[in-house]
């Protein structure tokens, strides 16, 4: 791998109620606002409506507030009528982002709703394609575009790829681990707003915009949940921008500890204890990091693992069920029929014919 370019890294001012983790460089802002911008609309009156001083943009490597940002692209979208904010060449209607998701949370795995996904958008918008590859062991969700102007490319390539990584972590309710992220656009000096989000080498000036990561992670299955889903969607935008940036947050926490405790299962009285804080204090905390509730994590803990074991293992069944804690075979089969829709030994039966083992 070609080493990657060293950039100084510039001291970075946090606005009044700004913490690093809830807000948004205001370079990556300035770039959202480059379409109405252009298109002739009085910024300085668009950010008043979103409760934001036009100065606050001027200073170099602040950031923006969380709900601040939420308010501008509310603003944005009510007043341009474009998901998008003018930066392609058509708009995209509001509401379509939301029914795409109402219909991506009835697929039945990750690729799926992946593959659903890229046709869905491509019917929508013609600047930009974003289309899923997959080989032996790696997979990539990649972008390409037909944009001339440099700095719309480099938002929509930045921005299609980070909402798509984000949208396809809530889908399945946990953070992606990828293997390495390749943008089209040069390094700019708030390029790090990027490093929190994906958490792996980026590459620049590549032949396209894209994320790579485990084929695996392809058939973890959706989480099919109207009300989970109505949340989501209230806590748009910011939540695919901030919501999945941290692996030391309170929910990659009680992963850490439920995956440690697989023979033993805790109780959300057990994990409070160990991250010393209150039963209250830690279910508000996963509501507000990820929207899922505890027995949600414990779910997909116990959902992953299995699955993993069904595909890589020999154990039997029985074994699987004892190191997942389940004390009764006939519970496990009850509760993996209600992560996955099937049995664990279709399952594995289904697995072994896909990758030619059976």
């Amino acid at each position: 791998m070609p080493a990657m370019p060293h950039i100084a890294k510039r001291p970075r001012r946090t606005l009044r109620g700004a913490t690093s983790r809830s807000a948004i460089d205001t370079g990556y802002v300035g770039l959202i606002l480059s379409g109405v911008r252009e298109a002739g609309y009085d910024i300085d009156k668009l950010l008043a409506r979103a409760g934001i001083a036009a100065d606050q943009l001027d200073e170099p490597g602040a950031r923006l507030p969380q709900e601040q940002f939420a308010r501008m692209i509310a603003t944005l979208t009510r007043v341009t009528r474009d998901e998008m904010w003018l930066l392609g060449s058509r708009p995209i209607k509001p509401g379509t982002f939301r029914m795409m998701c109402r219909l991506l949370i009835h697929c039945a795995n990750l690729r799926e709703a992946i593959r659903i996904g890229c046709q869905f958008y491509h019917l929508a918008v013609d600047d930009f394609v974003v289309r899923l590859a997959e080989g032996e062991h790696d997979a990539s969700v990649y972008v390409t575009d037909t944009i001339g102007q440099p700095k719309r490319r480099r938002m929509v390539n930045g921005a299609i790829l980070m909402f798509t990584y984000g949208l396809m972590c809530w889908l399945v309710g946990r953070r992606l681990p990828l293997i390495t992220v390749h943008y089209v656009f040069p390094e700019e000096a708030f390029s790090s707003e990027l490093e929190p989000v994906y958490q792996v080498p980026m590459l620049f000036d590549q032949p396209r915009t894209e994320i790579r990561f485990d084929a695996e992670l392809l058939d973890l299955p959706i989480m099919p949940d109207e009300q989970r889903l109505r949340r989501f969607l209230a806590s748009m935008p910011s939540a695919l921008l901030v919501r999945y940036r941290d692996d030391a947050s309170v929910a990659e926490r009680v992963r850490g500890l439920l995956r440690r405790n697989l023979k033993r299962p805790l109780s959300l009285e057990d994990v409070a204890a160990m991250l010393a804080m209150s039963p209250q204090t830690l279910r508000r905390r996963l509501l507000d990091e990820q929207q899922v509730g505890f027995q949600e994590i414990k779910d997909q803990v116990r959902r992953d693992v299995a699955t993993h074991m069904l595909k890589k293992s020999r154990l039997s069944l029985e074994e699987i069920a004892l190191s997942l804690g389940f004390s009764e075979l006939s519970t496990f089969h009850r509760a993996f029929r209600r992560w996955t829709g099937l049995a664990p030994g279709e399952f594995r039966d289904r697995s072994a014919q896909a990758s030619g083992t059976a």
